[in-house]
């Protein structure tokens, strides 16, 4: 099995090199399938490249771990560790990883990661008890039970009044649930390498024998029903969940892509950020609002109407005489805000938040967020002209490699707009 590890729009995977021509159609189909009208790869000469896209695919035959680029050098690393913390801290993995858990995964990749969770969680919900439900069956029993399907006993049993063609209700650990979770665990058990791991592994299908092998798709999924006996069985069903989705595409490339593991970088920065600015505001008499929608652009001289939406990613309000008075307003960006050492943006970015600045009357800076990476630089800050009171454009940046310095960092660029006096708090 090769083990591939590239970062995010930087590292190239190429033909020959490290895929075989089948690895390479066959990886280059998925994608377009899975991701149809979305700009997930560059294509080159007989190479090809992630963009926007992190997490694991694996084929029957290569693994490919696909990291952030966030450290200068080729360290693995931190880049994982950062992954890791993020999709942690949005809820994408079932678990908190705290700081100890982080610094041992952020050594191993993904896919035995995955493994690691799925089985682990796994192993404890099933410790508690095998959760059991009432299936229905049919069945030509000795004695009536439950209801008596008369056209079918007369056809079975015509000639053997004895018997009795019945349906009913009977508890069952074949359930939608058991099913879905078991589907799950075979798609990764042939890749899982840690002997603990595979034993819990045998352990847990011996718990789960008397649970049907069925091809798990959307239909079964919906089918599961979560109560309070079952809600320990949440997490590690979102990620049997995620694992049965990478599979569910039915066509031939399905026999060559075991199973994948993969988000959207821009989104899961963009919500990552929302999930440690809403800590950093909870102390405060502050507002936070998220994909903003109130404010248009243009009115239509035609019709009256409001035009061209502006959606900012957050904006941050003080609460005066209980109504929301927009401050501060917030972008995300997932790129490097650095090419050769020399800092590089958009000038569409700009224009955006020029945009937001201006019909945002009360909002005094407007904050462009990229990710730190490991060199300090002077950023730009912009003052925009004749309009009081001054308002300004500005980039920063933020360290994903732990939750608290993410806090941190998002805290000291807020500092000076909500300082003491400002709701009589102060961000720390």
């Amino acid at each position: 099995m090769k083990n591939i590890t590239i970062r995010e729009a930087y590292d190239w995977l190429y033909l020959e090199e490290h895929l075989t021509n089948t690895e390479y159609v066959h990886l280059v189909q998925f994608l377009e399938q899975k991701y149809k009208d979305e700009n997930v790869i560059e294509m080159g000469i007989r190479r090809l490249r992630f963009i926007n896209l992190v997490g694991v695919i694996q084929l029957k035959t290569v693994r490919i771990e696909i990291l952030p680029k966030l450290a200068l050098d080729n360290e693995e690393r931190l880049n994982r560790r950062s992954l890791l913390n993020m999709l942690s801290q949005t809820r994408q993995l079932p678990v908190q990883l705290n700081e100890r858990t982080l610094s041992e995964f952020e050594k191993t990749d993904l896919s035995h990661i995955l493994g690691y969770l799925y089985v682990t969680e796994l192993y404890k919900a099933l410790k508690r008890g095998l959760y059991r439900g009432y299936e229905q069956k049919t069945e030509n029993l000795k004695h009536l039970k439950g209801r008596l399907l008369v056209p079918q006993h007369i056809r079975t049993n015509g000639t053997h009044s004895v018997n009795a063609f019945c349906e009913f209700d009977e508890l069952s650990p074949n359930i939608p649930l058991n099913q879905v979770l078991k589907a799950a665990l075979k798609i990764i058990h042939p890749y899982l390498k840690n002997m603990e791991i595979k034993t819990k592994t045998l352990f847990i299908f011996e718990l789960l024998e008397e649970v049907e092998d069925v091809y798990a798709n959307q239909q079964l999924i919906e089918k599961i029903q979560m109560n309070r006996q079952n809600q320990h069985y949440e997490g590690v069903l979102q990620l049997a969940i995620a694992i049965i989705k990478s599979t569910m595409m039915n066509t031939s490339v399905n026999h060559q892509i075991a199973y994948s593991f993969l988000f959207k970088m821009n989104d899961l920065y963009e919500a990552y950020v929302g999930e440690c600015l809403k800590r950093v505001v909870g102390p405060m008499q502050l507002q936070l609002d998220l994909q903003h929608k109130e404010k248009r652009l243009l009115v239509n001289v035609h019709s009256g109407r409001e035009n061209i939406s502006l959606k900012p990613d957050f904006v941050i309000s003080k609460i005066e005489q209980n109504q929301p008075i927009p401050t501060v307003i917030l972008d995300t960006k997932w790129k490097s805000i650095l090419t050769n050492s020399h800092v590089t943006y958009s000038q569409a970015d700009i224009y955006q938040m020029y945009a937001y600045i201006t019909a945002y009357k009360t909002a005094t800076r407007c904050i462009l967020i990229y990710p730190k990476i490991e060199e300090d630089v002077l950023l730009p800050k912009w003052l925009v002209p004749e309009i009081s009171p001054e308002k300004h454009i500005e980039i920063k940046m933020v360290r994903l490699d732990k939750v608290q310095n993410t806090i941190d960092d998002l805290g000291g660029l807020l500092l000076n707009s909500f300082e003491k006096g400002d709701n009589d708090t102060t961000i720390t």
